[in-house]
């Protein structure tokens, strides 16, 4: 194959090229890699990581290993802070975009979903409520879900508000599973104020404690007819 054929057929498939380039890339490295770059910048490095965790966000990448480096990075505080001023962002970018730009792709999706129509319903009622138990249940994946909710009837500012609110437990406690497992590994021994195991039982209770509000939002949801998929 000469070199100008291999440019025209790259011409004809300009998706191969970002899809080809994110299967290649090793999480662990991309992790390391961010690590390093918080560390390097110092005090900017939250804006890094901010930035970072809103792009992977919007192209709806798993930010999960992100949400618990927060903790080892910064400490549960700060960590959970920058995490959910940066979810808070991303899925008000994604609502946005659902709404303009990719509102015709988005639809054509969402039209084939019954449980989609039925929050649809749902939040032109109580748009705030609504939104605000989803986010305390993982019904759904986050980023995806950003794109979907800008198609409902919920004003922006209620939506960002009912996200921050309702994504604040799940964040606090993946952060401080982060920094937890940093003590445990003795990265962050120096300065704990405990022992690791303390923070581990922490950690469980506040496992259990989220455990229950999920419980409770999801059995709320279910007697909204049609949220909840039904498992029969």
């Amino acid at each position: 194959e000469t070199r100008g054929e291999a440019a025209a057929r790259q011409r004809k498939s300009p998706g191969a090229a970002p899809s080809q380039v994110l299967a290649r890339v090793d999480p662990r490295t991309a992790m390391d890699t961010i690590a390093a770059e918080v560390d390097r910048l110092g005090p900017l490095g939250p804006a890094y990581f901010s930035a970072v965790y809103v792009a992977a966000e919007v192209l709806a990448l798993p930010a999960v290993p992100l949400t618990a480096s927060a903790g080892y990075l910064f400490g549960a505080v700060e960590g959970t802070a920058v995490v959910l001023f940066s979810a808070t962002i991303a899925a008000g970018v994604s609502f946005l975009i659902g709404r303009s730009l990719l509102r015709k792709w988005v639809e054509d999706i969402a039209g084939e979903s019954e449980q989609f129509q039925a929050i649809d319903r749902a939040v032109a009622a109580e748009g705030f409520k609504i939104i605000l138990l989803l986010r305390l249940s993982p019904i759904f994946p986050f980023a995806l879900s950003n794109y979907f909710y800008g198609l409902t009837a919920v004003e922006f500012g209620p939506y960002l508000l009912a996200t921050l609110l309702g994504f604040a437990p799940g964040t606090f406690l993946y952060v401080y599973s982060g920094e937890v497992a940093s003590v445990a590994a003795g990265a962050g021994a120096d300065g704990a104020a405990y022992p690791w195991y303390v923070y581990a039982g922490v950690l469980s209770v506040g496992a259990f404690v989220a455990a229950q509000v999920t419980d409770v939002a999801t059995k709320v949801l279910e007697e909204t007819g049609g949220i909840v998929a039904d498992d029969d």
